[in-house]
């Protein structure tokens, strides 16, 4: 369970990283000069990252309540190999959301901080 949680928290940190730095090139690219701009940049993609997430899980909620058969291939499953395939991706989703919610939420404290800095100066 560590484990689980250790490497949730290591890739949300990658995956905010790897936004923050796109966000700062696009401020850079587009000339932002105030602190409010780039935390307006921080925030937006934090709530991109979150939404990512959140529809990820909604989609697949969708298609396993809307009484579609599970289907990964054409080989013959039974119903307990395809339940084991629906909860194994339902799994991933949730983990997805995980991640993409954490990287939400440190892109908010990004936006938060690039205005408290910015008053610093």
């Amino acid at each position: 369970m560590k484990n689980l949680i250790l490497h949730m928290l290591v890739r949300a940190a990658l995956v905010s990283l790897v936004a923050g730095l796109l966000v700062a090139i696009l401020g850079i690219v587009l000339h932002w000069k105030t602190p409010v701009q780039f935390s307006d940049g921080f925030f937006w993609a934090g709530a991109i990252l979150m939404l990512i997430g959140f529809m990820n899980v909604m989609g697949m909620l969708h298609q396993s309540s809307s009484g579609l058969e599970y289907r990964q291939s054409s080989v013959q499953r039974s119903k307990d190999e395809r339940f084991q395939l629906l909860e194994a991706d339902t799994y991933r989703g949730y983990t997805l959301l995980g991640i993409m919610g954490i990287s939400g939420l440190l892109m908010f404290g990004l936006s938060g901080l690039a205005i408290a800095a910015g008053n610093m100066f």
